[in-house]
């Protein structure tokens, strides 16, 4: 039984009480965070999460085994370059360690729904797409898009970055699963022709931007939206965007919002298509089944495609 499932199977405020008190040593949290009101656990595969109401505030405990210590230090990382934009808003990262053999994230807690201001929503995704690299696409470290480590060494050239970084090590993890696409290296020369005279300003992305990874703070006086969960580098931002596409648009306003800020530019249905292939291909590496199948068709179209966008 691994660390998380082991705090699962406890339920136990002792258990969360060994978080907060490291954090407290490590000079992260107020003494009185150790003062547990009241929690709520919620199950999300191997991971652990906390709503955890104490005497210091309100906290949202991420804890799994101690060989995931990195993914919570890039999701600390993605969270405050997003914050350090001051334009949407998301979750303060408070806290990131390991002890009793477990790693953990303590962030702020704030109530979510689901609905809310889109145009707004729109809006400030764009204006925190204004904030560029000078060091082209890439990333200061590794961040992952769900399980899957993304390569962000810096790269100057994005049809060469997204193919070999994004594209290739998909297929080729697939591959040494056993599942191989006959179309896969005719579909990548195609993605790389689509974007190889694309050469956007490298934009702060959230990189994994579906409707689970936005909610809205339901403030009375001030409803305002929040992003979370990011797989975060410097990239096109129509990358998000494509995200925001791939399993349900979101509102129409949204899209208003944002491009009152930001046009799309000409030959973004082409180009989506291709930034969703490296969703669907990740899902397929993490989930498999209907995705698999879906990473396919995805492909040939891409192959078949005119060159025009719909």
């Amino acid at each position: 039984m691994n660390a998380a499932a082991a705090l699962d199977q406890q339920h136990s405020p002792a258990a969360l009480a060994t978080i907060l008190n490291h954090a407290i040593a490590e000079g992260k949290l107020l003494p009185n965070a150790c003062d547990i009101q009241g929690f709520s656990h919620h199950h999300n595969k191997d991971q652990m999460q906390y709503s955890v109401q104490t005497a210091a505030g309100a906290f949202f405990i991420k804890c799994q085994q101690s060989e995931y210590a990195d993914h919570f230090q890039a999701e600390e990382t993605s969270l405050e370059t997003l914050m350090a934009t001051q334009t949407i808003a998301t979750c303060a990262p408070l806290a990131v360690g390991e002890c009793d053999d477990f790693s953990y994230i303590i962030l702020q807690h704030l109530p979510l729904a689901v609905h809310g201001d889109w145009f707004s929503a729109g809006q400030q995704l764009a204006q925190m797409h204004q904030h560029h690299s000078d060091q082209g696409y890439g990333f200061p470290r590794t961040t992952y898009c769900g399980e899957t480590a993304q390569d962000n060494r810096w790269n100057h050239n994005w049809s060469d970055f997204f193919i070999q970084q994004r594209l290739q090590p998909l297929i080729d993890q697939l591959a040494a699963k056993g599942t191989r696409f006959n179309i896969s290296r005719l579909c990548l020369i195609r993605c790389g022709a689509i974007l190889a005279e694309h050469q956007p300003e490298a934009s702060l992305l959230h990189g994994d931007l579906w409707s689970g990874n936005i909610g809205f703070n339901p403030d009375r006086n001030l409803s305002y939206p929040m992003i979370f969960d990011p797989a975060s580098y410097y990239g096109d931002a129509e990358s998000d965007l494509a995200m925001t596409e791939l399993f349900g648009r979101f509102p129409k306003k949204f899209y208003d919002g944002y491009q009152s800020v930001s046009a799309l530019s000409e030959g973004y249905q082409q180009r989506s298509r291709v930034y969703q292939l490296y969703h669907l291909l990740n899902h397929a590496l993490l989930f498999g089944h209907n995705y698999i199948q879906q990473s396919e068709a995805l492909m040939m179209e891409i192959l078949q495609h005119d060159g025009t966008d719909d």
